[in-house]
Formats: structure tokens, sequence, C-alpha cells
């Protein structure tokens, strides 16, 4: 049982940013926010991808974390019509930004998933944690 909480020591921290109408939340977060069975993944809902403003992530990255990623709806079926396709266009450009500024820009992630997809969304993160630490999770 001691091996567990040396495996969490060693996992990177990352915040992510989930639409209100993406993966289904409940059932999926603990009360702190945290992912359920990932205690060092912080989740905060937001109303629509479109609003998660780039600086938000660069924060993150700032403040300590790893990684941060942001989920939205499946592409084409946004319900504020164009928050994904819109956040898609931030990241791609945020990268660039971390990019120049020697910064990783696999430290940033966009994940698009509905409703019901929340075995997909988990197995997305635990992708981009497990690229994290093969990266060292930092720049």
């Amino acid at each position: 049982m001691a091996a567990a909480p040396e495996r969490m020591e060693t996992q990177p921290r990352v915040v992510g940013f989930l639409c209100d109408w993406a993966v289904r939340s409940e059932g999926l977060l603990n009360p702190d926010d945290t992912v359920v069975g990932m205690p060092h993944v912080t989740v905060i809902r937001v109303p629509c991808s479109g609003f998660v403003k780039p600086g938000w992530l660069e924060l993150a990255l700032r403040s300590g974390a790893a990684g941060a990623f942001v989920c939205g709806c499946p592409m084409g079926d946004c319900l504020n019509r164009e928050g994904n396709w819109i956040m898609e266009d931030r990241i791609d450009q945020l990268r660039k930004r971390l990019s120049r500024q020697k910064v990783d820009p696999e430290r940033i992630a966009f994940f698009a998933y509905g409703l019901h997809e929340r075995e997909q969304f988990l197995q997305a993160v635990a992708d981009f944690v497990d690229r994290l630490r093969g990266s060292g999770g930092k720049q």
C-alpha cells in the first residue's frame, strides 16, 4: 500500500476546463473537483469551451501545473454554436506562442467529447497525463 502515495507524487498536476455540455460531470468529479481516480487532475467547469481564455491556460502553467486542457462538445455540435471551433483555434495559437517562449506546446491539449463519452474522455486525460510524465511535464 505504500506504493500508491509514491505514485501519486510522481503524477504531474493538471488543470482542465470542462464545458457544461461536454462530458457529464456527475460521478466524474470528487467533491474537491478532482477527477475520480486521478486526484492530480483538477477540473473547472465552464458554460462553454469557447469561454476559456488562453491566458487561463498559461496561468495554470505558470502556477505550477505540468499541463492544462480544455474539453468541449464534439466538433460541429456546440450548444453555443461555435465555441469548440473557437477554442480549437485558440489552442493552436497558444501552442505557437508557447513554442516561441521555449515552453513545450504539448503541455496544452484540447478534447471534444459528448455527454455520454465519459470513458473516451477519461482515456484522453490519462494519455495526456502520460505524455506529460514522459516529457517531465515542464518546459
